[in-house]
């Protein structure tokens, strides 16, 4: 993939620990999609405009940098009893270079088959019968051999989930992954 289109993305920019990550200009209706017009960041948070409506990351987890031209944005929100579940992608043509999961819970998917689980309240990566802490900093290769940076945010209690007659606490994750910027993840 060439390096060029990857904006010159993502020093580490204190993300505040157990601040949840929130993605809101989606609703579980209607995704919001389409060329990112403009960008910014201002108080913490970042601002996507598209011809459609307008994305907001916050707090913004990164260090702020332009957005390369014909950038595109998909936001997506899902049900889910505990909460909603948000994505947002940012994509050059149709080829992802960054994407954050707010209110992840156990068994979303984070990269490849592997899925978000959880064990004695701490965060892993799981994969059919192997298991993986899932930590605040690490790399990861996808299907196709490339290699991603990802990074957990935050976890955090989320309500409790009534099944049935019994009712279950859930734990859910805020996490990112994007393509490093020249073989390093920042």
């Amino acid at each position: 993939m060439p390096a060029d289109w990857v904006w010159a993305l993502l020093c580490v920019a204190g993300f505040a620990q157990g601040a949840a990550l929130q993605i809101s200009g989606a609703s579980a209706m209607k995704p919001l999609s389409g060329e990112v017009e403009s960008a910014r960041q201002e108080a913490g948070a970042a601002y996507f405009k598209l011809a459609e409506g307008e994305a907001v990351v916050a707090p913004w987890p990164l260090a702020w940098r332009a957005l390369p031209e014909g950038t595109q944005l998909l936001a997506e929100r899902a049900p889910h009893p505990a909460g909603p579940v948000s994505r947002l992608r940012l994509l050059k043509g149709d080829q992802p270079w960054l994407e954050m999961i707010a209110g992840g819970y156990a068994g979303t998917v984070v990269q490849d088959g592997w899925r978000l689980g959880f064990k004695e309240g701490k965060a892993l990566l799981v994969q059919g019968d192997e298991s993986q802490p899932f930590l605040r900093r690490m790399r990861m290769k996808d299907q196709a051999g490339v290699s991603w940076c990802l990074r957990l945010l935050a976890t955090h209690d989320a309500p409790k989930v009534a099944s049935g007659m019994a009712q279950e606490a859930q734990i859910k994750a805020d996490w990112l992954r994007y393509l490093p910027r020249k073989g390093r993840c920042e």
